[in-house]
């Protein structure tokens, strides 16, 4: 009787557990999307660090603070949902992964060749989202076919 109460238990323990997603070997369309916000933030981060100061004194360092001020909950938000993919595929390396890509993107946008053409860009960027908002920034992350569609497959 007491082993039958601990089986019953155990497999009540086991059935009450979250289940750990399976690994789908894709991107969902949210999970792609959320790739890409968060590709593009890096890029105006690191932009607007890199296009600041001397040389090219565009003084766009405030109006990133700004930014990442009055939509930090969104850049959170998309931030957790590509945090959870790479939980689902990658299960005991998703930290490392996930640590792996953020270094490689920062790396790649704060070594970018910076030139006039490129701070006016930005600074454009982020003139345009101070006065229209997340959907410019949206708009703007999804205008472009990205390396995005290269690295991770679409789930469907």
């Amino acid at each position: 009787m007491t082993r039958l109460l601990a089986s019953i238990l155990a497999l009540s323990l086991v059935w009450t557990l979250p289940a750990q997603a399976k690994p789908k070997s894709c991107f969902t369309a949210a999970e792609l999307g959320a790739e890409r916000l968060v590709r593009q933030g890096l890029r105006l981060r690191e932009g607007a660090k890199g296009c600041d100061g001397d040389p090219w004194n565009f003084h766009t360092q405030a109006q990133w603070d700004d930014i990442n001020n009055r939509f930090g909950k969104q850049f959170a938000a998309q931030t957790k949902i590509r945090k959870g993919a790479f939980i689902r595929e990658f299960d005991k390396e998703a930290e490392y992964k996930l640590s792996e890509s953020d270094g490689r993107i920062v790396m790649h946008y704060r070594g970018y060749p910076l030139s006039p053409t490129y701070c006016a860009d930005i600074k454009k960027l982020l003139t345009d989202m101070q006065k229209s908002g997340w959907v410019t920034f949206t708009k703007r992350a999804n205008a472009a076919p990205d390396e995005v569609n290269f690295v991770y497959r679409k789930c469907g």
